[in-house]
Order: structure tokens, then sequence, then C-alpha cells
């Protein structure tokens, strides 16, 4: 078989596999839609505890509010998942 064949999936390696079956994609859906809902809720939390952060020191410490507004991104576990 040639390098393209290979790499392209060309050739008979695959008659017999299909792809999930209905019950499966419906279960890996819920599973996605669960783990991105626990996501979001981080999210939210984080939100609100930078939001807290950053008005409690906008006000009374200029050192704090510099530091708080400088800080790195927030950095999340899971590929591709950072936020300014």
């Amino acid at each position: 078989m040639s390098v393209f064949g290979k790499l392209f999936g060309a050739g008979g390696g695959k008659a017999g596999k299909g792809g999930p079956t209905p019950q499966e994609a419906i279960q890996r859906l819920r599973d996605t839609e669960e783990m991105l809902s626990k996501k979001q809720e981080f999210l939210e939390k984080k939100i609100e505890q930078e939001l807290t952060a950053a008005k409690k020191h906008g006000t009374k410490n200029k050192r704090g509010e510099t530091a708080q507004s400088s800080r790195n991104p927030l950095r999340l576990p899971g590929p591709g998942l950072h936020l300014r």
C-alpha cells in the first residue's frame, strides 16, 4: 500500500468497523454535557471570587488593585482553557 493510502485510510481494513451505537452516542453526549456544566459552574464561581477581590482592593488598596489586575490569566485544567 502506498504512503498516501496509509495516511488517508484507503484499503480494506475498515469494513467491519462502524460508528458508535445510538445508545453509546447518547451516553457520551450526556457525559460531555455534565462535564461542561461542571466547568461552567466552576468558572462562574471563579469569576465571582475575582470580582469580589477586585472590588475589595479597588476601593481601599492601590497595591492590591494593581496586583489583582496584573495577575497572570486564569489557568484552567484541560486543553486550551485560558481566560483573561
